[in-house]
């Protein structure tokens, strides 16, 4: 008589490792996959559009497309190769790509340099909600860096440079790459009114004739009178005349105060 052995071999073993979460701003995957009872196995994605590092390879890299990004979820496999007599096995992993955090650090801004405080009005969206400010000077934030609506007090170096960046960056980020954006302030000349040189008049001919001037930021000023006197034609004619009262007469001394006007920021 005569006899047959069968030799059972072991079943063969796959697996391309657990489901990952990567970011739309970060989104390449590192891939661990293992084999047992073949020698090897390949990768393919069955919806990207992506590249493999080496798709023989059982640990590559997976570097999503853009389009891949845009679809969110993506599938790859990981088939064994090497199998002498049994079939092919397969595993499949998810890879789930969320969305890159938005930060937007407000529209640039134009502030005259006698009113510099730079208010402040941040936004982070997508995956986190936080950040932090940093500033191109040597000005503070108030009242810290990491408030979103806090004010930014430039220094006089600052000003003087006539501009500011001012950086938001986003913060608890997860598996994503910060993201920054920029605001630029500007500082206007702040306005310099100029009332004159002091008048002496008399008080039968009181009348003063008025040569006042506004530079910087504006070149319109309005009179004001800590007497009772009045201003003609008008209070707002830089080299008018000023009519003192009686009362100013009688006081001997009045003093006209001239502000700028349309002074913008």
């Amino acid at each position: 008589k005569d006899s047959l052995a069968i030799i059972v071999i072991p079943s063969i073993n796959v697996n391309a490792g657990s489901d990952i979460t990567v970011c739309a701003n970060n989104p390449t995957t590192n891939l661990n996959g293992s084999v047992s009872g073949a020698t090897g196995g390949f990768w393919i994605t069955t919806n990207g559009t992506g590249t493999f590092g080496d798709s023989s390879s059982l640990s590559t890299t997976y570097n999503p497309s853009s389009s891949d990004t845009s679809t969110g979820v993506l599938t790859l496999v990981l088939t064994t190769t090497g199998n002498g007599p049994c079939n092919a096995e397969t595993d499949t992993l998810i890879i789930t790509i969320t969305d890159q955090p938005i930060v937007n650090a407000g529209i640039d801004q134009i502030l005259c340099a006698n009113n510099v405080d730079i208010q402040l009005g941040g936004i982070v969206v997508n995956g986190t909600t936080t950040g932090r400010w940093t500033a191109l000077g040597s000005g503070v934030f108030s009242p810290n860096d990491s408030d979103l609506n806090g004010i930014y007090i430039p220094s006089s170096s600052d000003t003087a440079t006539g501009f500011i960046n001012i950086v938001l960056a986003s913060t608890n980020n997860g598996n994503c790459v910060l993201v920054r954006d920029t605001m630029k302030a500007n500082f206007t000349p702040s306005p310099s009114p100029n009332a004159g040189v002091d008048i002496s008049v008399c008080a039968n001919n009181s009348n003063a004739t008025l040569n006042g001037s506004v530079t910087g930021g504006a070149t319109t000023g309005q009179w004001g009178t800590l007497g009772t006197g009045t201003f003609s034609p008008n209070d707002s004619d830089l080299n008018g005349t000023y009519n003192p009262s009686n009362a100013d007469t009688a006081a001997g001394l009045v003093q006209i105060v001239l502000n700028s006007t349309n002074n913008g920021t």
